[in-house]
């Protein structure tokens, strides 16, 4: 999951701040196959508590979430806090 643009402030929205999550998504990598240089893809999860803070990138928008609290993320991954696109997070009933 890649990080927005930092040229874009995020806002605070109280009606997602503390609701459980889960969050799957990817990144693209170059790889070199076959002495080539393709496109690969990632898979990621990560599991946690919406921040609150919202990003909007781009027209029309792509609308992002920050999750901290993490439960669940990639092994190596060592932020405090992950941001993911709006439409791959899913709600997490207590």
């Amino acid at each position: 999951m890649a990080a927005p643009d930092d040229e874009h402030l995020p806002y605070y929205d109280a009606a997602i701040a503390g609701r459980r999550v889960e969050a799957d998504g990817g990144t693209l990598l170059d790889a070199v196959r076959e002495g080539l240089t393709v496109n690969a893809a990632t898979r990621e999860t990560f599991a946690g508590v919406l921040t609150g803070r919202r990003l909007d990138v781009g027209d029309p928008p792509w609308r992002w979430l920050e999750i901290g609290d993490l439960t669940d993320m990639p092994p190596g991954f060592t932020a405090r806090t992950v941001w993911c696109e709006e439409s791959f997070i899913y709600f997490v009933e207590d």
